[in-house]
């Protein structure tokens, strides 16, 4: 009898996490609801979400909006997410820089800064450059609403362990702890993602979807953030879509993967703009039939200096090599997320970890 008393106690606790979170979450991706809107949108009855609310707002996490009044009958209260109520921050690591961003509790960025690093840097100057960018975001704010520092970084690395394996084209990037060594040194807690799984991340985090969906990212490198039924595809290792490693010309130059011919390696040595984008939209039609994708997203660096030629040898090359009946055309578009994608995905990741458990 005893058991069953503590396994109760213990689901009830996780019923009580589970609506918690439901609600916290519906309100945020519906921009604010009423109490009765709440309840037809979550499922829950409304004796559940008249007994859960008062306790998100004593948590200084929602705020109570009176809607004006348009006729009779008392108008409605709106509850709304409170933006300050905490704060995230993101990280973007890449071959020649830091980006850093603080996001709200919405995930919409409030400030930015950038650290340069120098060709070849190491580790411990990794650490120490993406220690100064949080000391610099954290400075404006309550440090105790700090959530957490999410980092998208140069693959391959093991998401579960925090364990960069090999960071290609970077010496002494074998199996690194970095998750572990940011943690000690900015004493926040660390999450730890590829760069093009961060990006996909900014876009689910936004609007959940269906629709199989690539963010390609084409910074100093070259891959593919994956969102397969409604979640970001990592695979069993972690490292799903080193798209830039595959393989375009078998007998071409070696790329610093160890492999011939690589995408990432011809895009990058391409003579000019538009040979590269119509390298990558070669590259492309591989990705689509290989995983019957619907929507290609184009981000990073390299697209943003020119992103209508992008997009239009994209929509070129997968016309010319997959003509696909109509049903299944693809998608093609730009990210408007601009240079912090990556930054902002990493810190939604943290943002998601505390909406699965607010309170």
């Amino acid at each position: 009898m005893i058991v069953v008393v503590v396994e109760l106690g213990v689901n009830l606790r996780g019923v009580r996490r589970h609506n918690l979170a439901l609600l916290l979450t519906s309100i945020r991706r519906a921009g604010g609801l009423s109490r009765i809107e709440l309840a037809a949108r979550s499922g829950l009855t409304q004796q559940a979400v008249s007994k859960i609310v008062p306790e998100l707002i004593r948590a200084g996490l929602l705020d109570e909006f009176r809607e004006p009044a348009s006729g009779v009958g008392k108008p409605r209260t709106r509850l709304m997410i409170r933006p300050a109520a905490r704060y995230a921050l993101g990280v973007q690591l890449e071959r020649d820089e830091v980006r850093a961003v603080r996001t709200d509790l919405l995930g919409v960025p409030t400030a930015t800064v950038t650290r340069p690093l120098p060709s070849g840097f190491t580790p411990a100057r990794a650490v120490s450059a993406i220690g100064e960018c949080v000391a610099r975001l954290c400075a404006g704010v309550d440090r105790s609403l700090v959530l957490g520092v999410g980092v998208g970084a140069l693959g391959p690395l093991d998401h579960r362990s925090g364990m960069v394996l090999g960071a290609t084209g970077l010496a002494g990037w074998d199996a690194v702890p970095l998750r572990a060594l940011l943690a000690e040194t900015v004493g926040l807690p660390v999450v730890l993602d590829k760069d093009t799984n961060a990006a996909a991340f900014a876009y689910l985090w936004r609007a959940e979807t269906e629709v199989a969906t690539a963010v390609v990212f084409v910074g100093t490198g070259l891959g593919a953030g994956l969102l397969i039924a409604n979640t970001v595809y990592r695979g069993p290792r972690t490292n799903a879509g080193e798209f830039g490693h595959t393989t375009l010309a078998h007998d071409g130059p070696f790329c610093l993967c160890g492999r011939r011919g690589c995408l990432e390696l011809l895009h990058n040595t391409a003579p000019d703009q538009r040979s590269a984008a119509r390298l990558l939209g070669i590259g492309l039609a591989d990705l689509v039939q290989l995983l019957d994708l619907e929507r290609i997203v184009l981000a990073g660096r390299a697209v943003l200096a020119a992103p209508e030629l992008y997009r239009d040898e994209a929509r070129t090359q997968l016309a010319a090599l997959l003509p696909l009946p109509r049903w299944q055309r693809i998608q093609v578009d730009i990210d408007d997320l601009g240079q912090d994608i990556v930054a902002i995905g990493a810190a939604t990741e943290v943002l998601a970890d505390f909406y699965a458990e607010p309170v």
